[in-house]
């Protein structure tokens, strides 16, 4: 990411470069212990064009600061280290499974004179700790969300199968990576609620009540308006990342479709009316035709205690269709057992 600034007393140009992603590597130690076996540690390396023996010397860097860093507090390994040219963070989400992220510090390019090389200035400030190490936790709890821990899939289907499930994530998800405008709302993670008064707020939980208790399917329920949370029956950790998953992802790839015109390509196949009442996001296409192609989503709740498995159905309610409730462009969220 290039920003240009003009130096209005020489006519010269400095140019600002953002942080950036320099790698992401996910490793296990236990995976490699004996000399020549140290590949077989590295379950994720991005980017994967790097030179084998580049990957290993890196992994075993990491290795090398965590221990070393354990020798003064068992308990708390390094959590960031820090250079002039980039930042590295650290994150253990389980026993043993080490998730790394280096991003490059952002930086100042100021030309000379006489035709000689510019000069860079990194600006190491701007990194603040608690941010970065904010978004590779939350990497690993998007991750968690639709695929589970790294251990089910270790214990289902070995290594194999573990870095098949971290390719197919990690590929997509560090693409959407916006490391230039991460800030401190990343670090809380925090969810937008939507003030309502008390009567429409108890109108809005019955109604939730009576979907749960007339199809027995539905395990929990979230209730949105204008990606503001109104109601949640799912723990407050997992609705954190799905709140950031549905308000950054999910939603606004529906928005583009919904603003074109009928007669537009973007416009979303829906037979019927079904638009006139609402539609799925996540979900069947038609409820009419048994043969109409779905897609529900799988995630992954309470992993620390029951480890529940649910498919995720979202569905957007139109305006004419929620009026006695008060409200305009409801999104439901159901999870399925």
């Amino acid at each position: 990411h290039l920003l240009i600034s003009p130096r209005m007393a020489s006519g010269m140009q400095e140019k600002q470069y953002a942080p950036s992603l320099l790698s992401f590597f996910i490793y296990n130690p236990k995976f490699g212990p004996r000399e020549g076996e140290e590949e077989k540690k590295i379950l994720f390396y991005h980017p994967i064009e790097i030179e084998k023996n580049e990957k290993i010397r890196n992994v075993g860097l990491c290795e090398a600061i965590v221990q070393f860093t354990r020798t003064f507090c068992p308990t708390k390994p390094a959590k960031s280290l820090h250079t002039q040219k980039n930042r590295q963070f650290f994150h253990e989400p389980e026993e043993n499974y080490w998730m790394v992220m280096v991003v490059r510090n952002p930086m100042v390019e100021k030309p000379n004179k006489d035709g000689k090389p510019p000069t860079v200035e990194y600006q190491e400030e701007e990194i603040i700790d608690s941010v970065y190490g904010s978004v590779l936790k939350q990497c690993y709890s998007m991750y968690k969300l639709f695929n589970g821990t790294f251990s089910r899939a270790f214990e289902a289907g070995g290594v194999e199968l573990l870095t098949q499930k971290l390719e197919k994530f990690f590929y997509r998800y560090l693409q959407t990576l916006h490391l230039q405008s991460c800030d401190l709302l990343d670090v809380f993670g925090g969810i937008s609620f939507f003030p309502l008064d008390k009567m429409t707020y108890l109108k809005i939980q019955s109604f939730v009540n009576r979907v749960e208790e007339s199809l027995s399917l539905v395990k929990y329920t979230a209730f949105l308006y204008n990606d503001q949370l109104i109601w949640s029956g799912l723990e407050q950790d997992d609705m954190q990342i799905l709140y950031k998953y549905l308000t950054t992802s999910l939603f606004p790839r529906h928005t583009e479709p919904e603003l074109a015109g009928r007669d537009s390509p973007l416009r979303p196949e829906v037979a019927g009316n079904l638009l006139h009442y609402g539609r799925f996001l996540t979900g069947p296409a038609n409820l009419k035709d048994p043969e109409a192609k779905f897609r529900f989503p799988k995630i992954f709740v309470n992993t620390e205690d029951s480890y529940e498995e649910l498919h995720l159905i979202v569905y957007k309610v139109r305006e004419n269709e929620v009026k006695r409730l008060c409200a305009t462009q409801f999104n439901n969220i159901f999870f399925l057992d």
